[in-house]
């Protein structure tokens, strides 16, 4: 199903994403600050299928990126259970961590204090999340199972598939082998959404590729890497609360907007 990776290139921070599922669409929405419970909320760009209340992964105006993979529930490490004042849905913890986190550390703090509640979208799919920030300090969480804080440079990188790292040494996937050889060689944006096609498959609902210290987002939808939507987080938000949906999006691009230029009889008949 899913990949996520992230490399430093010079000054950059970019994070390379494919959403797989069974199903395609989405939306991805750009929501400025709010005041919430007396505290000012951080900017957002977050992609969904299921809410803007149980996102897929985004991006903050503080440079945090949170994302999420699928684990199939046998192979889930379940936290330990304890006394969670609050409790979350597994997507919508996404959307909570990204509103009130400003770097990875404080995005892991605030997951140690969650209980996180089953989607019950998928019952035998529970979710593996990826947390990088603009200084490039990563963590990987996958129930109780947690990476060490991790800090990028030009010689590392960080990336998960559909297992958690402690299975790395007897999951078989593909997706992963190939991240671990190609990513390293990563040199630029170009090189990076080529990796990013490279991992993606039949069942690839939309690509992205976060620049997270310039707030930029570029994405394909259903693998068509030809054309590359660019979005600036910074731009989007200015203009207030806003989302696009994925057809919308399509419908919007260039080469779709003289169809019906000179096809009067065809929208007549219904077309449109």
């Amino acid at each position: 199903m899913c990949s996520i990776f992230s490399r430093k290139i010079d000054e950059e921070i970019i994070v390379g994403r494919n959403y797989d599922w069974i199903q395609l669409g989405g939306n991805i929405h750009f929501l400025p600050p709010i005041r919430c419970y007396g505290l000012l909320t951080h900017g957002l760009c977050l992609i969904e299928q299921f809410g803007s209340d149980r996102p897929l992964e985004g991006m903050n105006s503080q440079g945090l990126f949170m994302g999420m993979t699928g684990i199939h529930v046998d192979d889930f490490p379940s936290r330990t259970s304890n006394n969670y004042v609050l409790q979350l849905d597994e997507f919508g913890v996404i959307r909570f961590v990204l509103e009130r986190a400003s770097s990875t550390p404080q995005a892991v703090a605030i997951l140690d204090q969650v209980k996180i509640i089953p989607h019950n979208i998928e019952p035998y799919v529970r979710l593996q999340y990826f947390i990088v920030d603009c200084h490039g300090e990563t963590c990987i969480i996958a129930g109780q199972e947690k990476t060490i804080l991790q800090k990028l440079d030009t010689s590392t990188f960080a990336a998960i598939t559909n297992f958690p790292l402690s299975l790395r040494n007897n999951a078989i996937c593909d997706r992963f082998t190939t991240l671990q050889r190609k990513v390293p060689h990563i040199t630029n944006e170009q090189d990076a959404l080529a990796v990013v096609e490279a991992v993606s498959h039949e069942l690839t609902v939309y690509s992205c590729l976060y620049a997270i210290t310039q707030q930029t987002v570029s994405i394909c939808i259903e693998r068509d890497f030809q054309t590359v939507l660019n979005f600036s987080l910074d731009h989007e938000i200015a203009q207030g609360s806003q989302f696009y949906n994925f057809g919308q999006l399509k419908l919007m691009l260039p080469e779709c907007k003289e169809r019906f230029k000179a096809a009067k009889q065809q929208v007549q008949r219904g077309f449109l």
